[in-house]
């Protein structure tokens, strides 16, 4: 079982080296990661490389065995903030 010391958010904000292939970095990852950390979600929230979902960013992951959110912006931010409330809560 987890504990809330062993939880993180991890925000991609990986750039592709093709300005045509899609990217996190690229939609604005940036902001979303600026937005959450403003936020005292009780977690650490980190930049990572690539989580693999390209073409569905930007994408945030709840760590260890959370949900990863797909097309998140800071216009979108409050599903997600209830849902890394439950997360925490765990």
């Amino acid at each position: 079982m987890s504990t809330i010391s062993d939880k993180k958010i991890l925000v991609c904000t990986n750039y592709r080296a093709n300005p045509n292939t899609p990217s996190c970095g690229a939609r604005d990852s940036d902001r979303v990661f600026e937005a959450l950390s403003r936020l005292n979600l009780g977690v650490p929230i980190e930049k990572s490389p690539c989580l693999g979902m390209c073409n569905e960013g930007p994408n945030v992951r709840l760590v260890p065995n959370g949900a990863c959110f797909h097309a998140v912006s800071t216009g979108n931010l409050n599903k997600l903030i209830k849902d890394i409330k439950l997360f925490t809560a765990c």
